[in-house]
C-alpha cells in the first residue's frame, strides 16, 4: 500500500451535549465533528487516516475555576488533565494498519453527560 499518515483532530463532547450559553462554542465543535468524518472519507484513496477525539473537561486555562479547584475537580476524577487526552492520541496513532479509531470520547470518569 502507498506511503500514507495520520491526522488526529481534536473535538469536544460539547458538539453532542450542547449545552447553555455555550452555542457558539457548540457550533464550533459540531463543525469540527462534521469536518472529520467527511474529511476521513475524502482520505481514504491516500491511505491518510483521520481521528477525531472529543474531550470531555479539561482542566486550562479555558476553565472558568481557578487551578486550585481545578486541581481538586482532577483529584475528585471530575476533570482529566491535558495528559490524559495525549494518552488517548497515542493509544490512536499506535493501532494497526488495518485499523482507525474514527472517533474518540474521553471524559471525566465523574461527568455524569
Amino acid at each position: 500500500m502507498k506511503k500514507g499518515g495520520h491526522i488526529v483532530l481534536i473535538g469536544s463532547v460539547s458538539a453532542d451535549i450542547r449545552g447553555k450559553d455555550s452555542s457558539v462554542y457548540v457550533a464550533t465543535k459540531a463543525g469540527v465533528q462534521g469536518f472529520a468524518e467527511a474529511f476521513r472519507k475524502e482520505m481514504i484513496d491516500k491511505n491518510i487516516k483521520v481521528t477525531l477525539i472529543e474531550p470531555g473537561t479539561v482542566g486550562s486555562d479555558m476553565q472558568e475555576d481557578p487551578p486550585a479547584r481545578q486541581r481538586k475537580r482532577i483529584r475528585k476524577h471530575e476533570m482529566l488533565r491535558a495528559e490524559d487526552i495525549a494518552v488517548a492520541i497515542h493509544f490512536t496513532l499506535t493501532q494497526p494498519e488495518r485499523t482507525v479509531i474514527s472517533t474518540m470520547t474521553v471524559r471525566p470518569r465523574m461527568q455524569p453527560t
